[in-house]
């Protein structure tokens, strides 16, 4: 946990401030907006549950490279219109939720925690109404095959990332070979 965690924490301080430029941008109407900035909030309390987490864990073995990598990563996001931002993140986030109901299914160690339970429930619940409001942005506003191309590429490279900490995954009963076989896959009506 302890490794994955500051590659977690990398992601939500990128999207909290990709959310509030977002909101800048005039991508949306006032009710879009307003939602946009109160997702941009959310990802700033989900830093900082994360970072209260790590205060709690004995400190990461060097992940200098795996966090390079993940700043890399979010940086990618972040390029392109903000249709194809909004895209990506919808990828991303969809993909977030699945990690995190499979780390805490019934049975693994981190489902035996309350504490780390609560704050991760909390933040996949959080991310999946950050689907549903940024999927309902793009889906009027690009075709679906385009978006389609665009969050599979996300899910893509989120694999290789996150293949990068195989070892951490697996001692969470999290086979890392599923990594590349299920997350690359857009779940079917993401972008309708």
């Amino acid at each position: 946990m302890a490794e994955l965690l500051p590659v977690l924490g990398c992601g939500e301080e990128a999207a909290g401030l990709a959310f509030g430029s977002l909101a800048d941008s005039g991508i949306a109407d006032v009710a879009g907006i307003a939602a946009l900035r109160l997702i941009a909030d959310e990802e700033r309390v989900h830093d900082g549950l994360i970072a209260s987490l790590m205060a709690g864990l004995p400190p990461p073995p060097d992940a200098t490279r795996l966090r390079t990598i993940s700043r890399r990563f979010h940086l990618e996001l972040g390029r392109g219109d903000h249709i194809m931002r909004l895209a990506r993140i919808t990828a991303l986030d969809s993909a977030v939720c699945l990690i995190l109901s499979r780390l805490l299914r019934p049975g693994t160690p981190l489902s035996a925690d309350p504490v780390i339970t609560g704050i991760l429930r909390r933040i996949a619940r959080d991310e999946a109404g950050h689907v549903r409001l940024t999927r309902h942005l793009v889906c009027d506003r690009a075709d679906e095959a385009t978006l389609v191309c665009v969050g599979v590429h996300v899910r893509e490279a989120l694999a290789v990332l996150l293949e990068q900490a195989g070892d951490a995954f697996e001692a969470l009963a999290f086979d890392p070979r599923w990594l590349r076989a299920d997350l690359a896959r857009i779940p079917a009506g993401l972008y309708r």
